[in-house]
């Protein structure tokens, strides 16, 4: 039983610390794309095919019309699905280019850090909260059939 302690105990402490991740920006009224955390403001530069390098992500999620809540990697311009990419000769600390919808590579430059929020905290813990759980129902189960087996010997 103590193994198991110590086991539930290392499998919450890992998802603590993953649900830190999360997050959540405020409503921004420009142009802007979300990656890694950081929130870009998509500029009118467009970049020539030769300066764009690899696919570093791309949209998942879209901003809620009546909130402006999002999360992860977003955008209120650009449809889920859309691609970022690396800049060459540029720190991605300093811009990312987007693909628009006639193919074109636009910059994007960081603006700022994506500030986290209660509510996206909250939705990461009760999805933790629920992997926990089912932790420890294998657990307990794992632990009544070790039970079981012990009186069945005696």
């Amino acid at each position: 039983m103590e193994g198991n302690r110590c086991l539930m105990f290392t499998i919450l402490l890992f998802f603590v610390l993953l649900s830190s991740s999360t997050v959540h920006a405020q409503i921004l009224t420009y142009p802007f794309v979300v990656w890694d955390g950081k929130v870009y403001e998509v500029s009118e530069v467009v970049l020539l095919d030769e300066n764009i390098g690899n696919v570093i992500g791309e949209v998942n999620t879209k901003p809620n019309d009546s909130s402006g809540d999002y999360y992860g990697n977003a955008s209120n311009t650009f449809e889920v699905g859309t691609k970022y990419y690396e800049i060459s000769g540029v720190s991605m600390a300093d811009a990312i280019a987007v693909e628009n919808e006639k193919g074109q590579f636009i910059q994007a430059d960081y603006v700022q850090k994506a500030t986290e929020q209660p509510m996206s905290m909250l939705q990461k813990g009760i999805v933790n909260a629920s992997i926990i759980a089912i932790l420890i129902i294998i657990l307990g189960v794992r632990y009544g059939l070790k039970r079981t087996k012990t009186r069945e010997i005696n």
